[in-house]
């Protein structure tokens, strides 16, 4: 029987697809979807809006869901879209692709665009696929791009100064994938295109659009072995990917159980794994000292473990012994994919000497941190909901009298306005506070304060907004810029991580985190007993207010730090 592979497996780990076809390997429990990420973070729902937006705007679609939700055979649907495409119908939403048994492939597309004509003539497609993020980034002088809207699919227009996102090349992988299988059946259209619908809205607020990516271009950076690195274009990057994967799953339906070779790829915990429902099969695989398992922040990639592997280099216990100068000139031309590889490499094994050690936060610099102090000072805390909106802006003051927690909260579910009105509130306090106290500093850690307040403020009109904008420049201080340019985190420089580890703070909810006070607000306003709304509200005050108490005791620290320098 001919094995054939679905357009997620160029894209996804290459263990996935051996143990597959593994006829050794133990069945997951539960099925095994790559769908259901993209589903639960909003990807069906965007999905099927923009699906539903072609529908009424494009004349002459084809809609060949019907059929999958009452399901038709899987011949009896690729009869049905090759008689649409065979008709030339403008659009086929939810066709699937007759079966390339030659090369493997099997695959059904969000949608197929009626493009240009193919070579004899026939009616020519370009597949099209919806995704739950960005695809476009600023390029200053970049004319190429082209979209098209949803209300007119066919016609393409031109945006200045952007690009597509080249790191978003998973997609990319997808739609080359079904133009191989259009290939396959005789509808790929002349050029090699593919339309991708991310959420990207316009500036003038529009829904999302089409954006179109020549597969044939060469933008994404790979390895090279005569090279170092090489741009290469979609479907060089799917030809080869998915070619690995024929290889790999032809290997494992080899398996036998009896004197099998070792398969030919070993797992290697990557994003994926926590939500892979091979997960089970591949951790007791691994060694508990794994480089990937250990190493969780700024993590080598997979190219990157693979090359330390095949220099016999697996556990942290080895990394961290190792002589890194020695291993480089083996290490680099095999890694020239990546910018700074040698900086990560380092950067990698120190953290694995600090494991080794059990070493949890360890200073990198020799000369003051420099934190600056004020007489009167103040750490800033925001709290957001799971849309976004900014519901509380929490304030520790410290001065001569010692230190008091200020907060201005909302626990409702609102709007723009709603939002604006609170921020206006904290701002108008806020500028009068440091027009009382000209010295005095705002402390927060990292930018997400800043970022919110300039994002409320914009367009508002607000006066007070605007005013507390304006005082960002010189009475605001990112305490993380002191900790980043100056610590080593095994786990990375959060807030929690520093003033625990370091600062020994402690915060008094067993679970304190930004994604749980969402869940918690969520609480706090839709819990139908009055107690436990008032018991969450608290928690989440309690938690804001140890958050900008943590700030504090960082700061303390670091700058107890410098007086033991001195």
């Amino acid at each position: 029987m001919s094995l054939v592979l679905d357009a997620y497996a160029a894209r996804t780990c290459p263990v996935k697809t051996f143990h597959t076809f593994d006829p050794t390997a133990t069945q997951p429990e539960r099925p095994h979807d790559e769908s259901l990420p993209e589903s639960f973070s909003g990807g069906s729902d965007l999905r099927d809006d923009v699906l539903a937006a072609l529908v009424e705007h494009t004349a002459g679609v084809v809609d060949l869901r019907p059929l999958r939700d009452a399901k038709v055979s899987w011949t009896e649907q690729e009869e049905a879209c090759l008689e649409a495409m065979g008709a030339g119908a403008p659009l086929i939403i939810g066709g699937v692709l007759p079966l390339d048994l030659d090369g493997h492939r099997s695959g059904r597309p969000d949608a197929l665009v009626r493009g240009d004509d193919t070579a004899e003539g026939a009616p020519g497609y370009w597949p099209l696929r919806v995704k739950h993020y960005r695809v476009r980034e600023k390029q200053v002088g970049s004319t190429s791009l082209q979209i098209s809207q949803l209300t007119a699919v066919h016609s393409r227009e031109t945006l200045a100064d952007l690009r597509y996102r080249s790191y978003r090349e998973a997609v990319l992988l997808e739609c080359a994938h079904f133009w191989r299988l259009l290939e396959s059946c005789g509808f790929a259209s002349s050029r090699p295109m593919a339309a991708v619908v991310g959420d990207d809205e316009t500036a003038d607020g529009l829904p999302p659009s089409v954006t179109w990516v020549d597969l044939s271009h060469k933008f994404i950076r790979t390895y090279s072995k005569s090279a170092g690195h090489k741009l290469r274009s979609a479907l060089e990057r799917y030809d080869h990917e998915h070619n690995f994967r024929v290889y790999v799953a032809e290997n494992a339906r080899r398996r036998t159980g009896v004197d099998d070779p070792p398969p030919v790829v070993r797992p290697i915990r990557v994003k994926e794994c926590e939500w892979c429902a091979w997960w089970s099969v591949c951790r007791p695989q691994m060694d508990d000292d794994d480089l990937s398992l250990r190493i969780s922040k700024a993590p080598l990639d997979v190219r990157e473990l693979q090359t330390l592997m095949s220099l016999g280099i697996k556990t942290v216990a080895e990394l961290a012994s190792a002589d890194i100068d020695a291993i480089l000139p083996k290490y680099l031309p095999q890694t020239g994919h990546r910018d700074r590889s040698e900086m990560r490499l380092r950067q990698a094994a120190r953290r694995a000497r600090m494991l080794a050690a059990g070493v949890d936060l360890e200073r990198s610099s020799v000369e003051p941190i420099g934190v600056p102090r004020s007489p009167v000072e103040l750490d800033l805390d925001i709290e957001t909901a799971e849309d976004g909106t900014v519901y509380l802006w929490g304030v520790l003051i410290t001065d001569a009298e010692g230190t008091r927690f200020k907060e201005f909260s909302r626990f409702e579910h609102f709007g723009m306005d709603a939002e604006r009105a609170l921020a206006a509130e904290f701002s108008q306090w806020l500028v009068d506070f440091i027009a009382e106290h000209p010295d005095a500093k705002v402390f927060h850690y990292s930018d997400y304060e800043t970022v919110h307040l300039r994002r409320i403020a914009k367009d508002a009109g607000n006066a007070a907004l605007t005013a507390a904008t304006e005082l960002i420049r010189d009475h605001f201080v990112d305490l993380f810029g002191f900790v980043r340019d100056n610590f080593v985190g095994v786990d990375g420089l959060g807030l929690k991580v520093v003033a625990s580890k370091g600062a020994q703070f402690a915060w008094r909810d067993e679970e304190p985190g930004g994604l749980a006070s969402q869940s918690w607000f969520t609480e706090a306003v839709d819990a139908p007993d009055e107690s436990v709304r008032q018991a969450a509200r608290q928690r989440v005050l309690d938690y804001n207010e140890d958050d900008v108490r943590a700030t504090l005791a960082v700061r303390r620290w670091l700058t107890t730090l410098d007086e033991a320098d001195v």
